[in-house]
């Protein structure tokens, strides 16, 4: 049984193995828990894959654009539903009680390109979708409802790529209408405030916003690129609409009211933010931010631009109403994008009080 005793080598290595426990045993005591690290757990790893919305990438204030840009948080629904209708009404009587000096060069360029715009579009969707002579019933059926769906499709898109067209080869013709309604003195005042209404903190602090606009150099050609990747990203929307829109028109009774108020909110969402494009650039968002707040917003967005494509697309007489929707969009800069300067105004009273 000898060689069962352990020998002296071998008490001294666990000897030493005991005295290494100990003075592990004691630093570990002195460890706080926050130091402690948890070992990782190695095996196979699994990979999980997630579709996310480029508009909702990016949260911190870096990359958030109503952060960066002090934008308002978006209007929440159904509150949105009557803000964005209400910034319709109101901006478009301030727009006609106080036109601009371009109200006529900005409504002859749009009637013009948009006037060519209906009669081509008209007549090169009427060859394409013209049926045979030996064409069938059903198809000449089917044909006949794609054709009145894409004839009203066009009615309402034709304005806004005329809006474009002119945002695009005179720029200026736009900012000045929408900055000119800025300029507009609000009744608006904050509770308490007796002082004229050109003398109110809030006409002070909108004086002050609209300078500070006015002073930025933009996006300068940066612009044309934003330009050209939201007429990407509104082509995208459309052409996602458009299938589902002669898939209801399919639909018997709701089937075309449906998709005709399909196409007039695609087309109301594309008309505000084209007629927000002098403020965005002006501010300096990029394609990516412009993306967010207005897809943020699009409820608000869309119940204010349905009056206006609606009239838009009514053949000659509609083009001439876009001075006004222009002009119209100074209200939903100061209600839904720019900070609440009445908030702010009350913070003024308060300071100077």
């Amino acid at each position: 049984m000898a060689f069962l005793a352990p020998s002296g080598v071998d008490l001294a290595t666990l000897g030493s193995r005991r005295v290494s426990l100990a003075h592990r045993r004691d630093r570990l005591g002195d460890v706080t828990p926050t130091q402690v690290r948890p070992r990782r757990r190695r095996g196979p790893s699994t990979l999980t894959i997630t579709t996310v919305p480029r508009a909702f990438l990016g949260n911190d204030a870096e990359k958030d654009p109503f952060k960066r840009h002090r934008l308002r948080d978006p209007v929440p629904f159904p509150q949105s539903i009557g803000v964005g209708f209400q910034c319709a009404l109101v901006g478009a009587k301030t727009a006609v009680t106080n036109p601009s000096d371009v109200w006529g060069p900005m409504t002859g360029a749009t009637l013009l390109v948009a006037v060519a715009l209906d009669a081509g579009g008209t007549y090169l969707t009427g060859q394409w979708l013209n049926p045979g002579e030996d064409a069938g019933a059903l198809w000449t059926l089917i044909e006949g409802l794609a054709l009145v769906v894409v004839d009203g499709a066009w009615l309402l898109v034709s304005p806004l790529i005329a809006i474009a067209v002119v945002q695009q080869l005179l720029p200026l013709l736009g900012e000045k209408i929408l900055f000119d309604a800025l300029k507009v003195p609000s009744g608006d005042s904050p509770p308490g405030d007796d002082s004229p209404v050109g003398d109110s903190p809030l006409v002070a602090l909108r004086s002050a916003r609209i300078a500070e606009l006015e002073g930025s150099d933009g996006l300068g050609l940066g612009s044309i690129g934003v330009a050209a990747a939201r007429a990407q990203s509104l082509a995208g929307l459309a052409g996602l609409a458009v299938p589902l829109g002669l898939g209801l028109s399919l639909v018997p009774v709701a089937g075309p009211f449906a998709a005709g108020a399909l196409a007039t909110a695609v087309a109301a969402y594309s008309l505000t933010w084209e007629l927000l494009d002098p403020y965005f650039e002006k501010a300096g968002l990029n394609f990516e931010a412009q993306e967010k707040v207005v897809w943020s917003n699009r409820v608000a967005l869309t119940c204010f631009g349905v009056p206006f494509s609606l009239a838009l697309a009514v053949p000659v007489v509609g083009p001439m109403t876009v001075a006004v929707a222009q002009g119209a969009a100074a209200e939903v800069v100061w209600r839904v994008l720019e900070r609440d300067p009445e908030a702010e105004a009350r913070w003024v009273e308060i300071a100077e009080s």
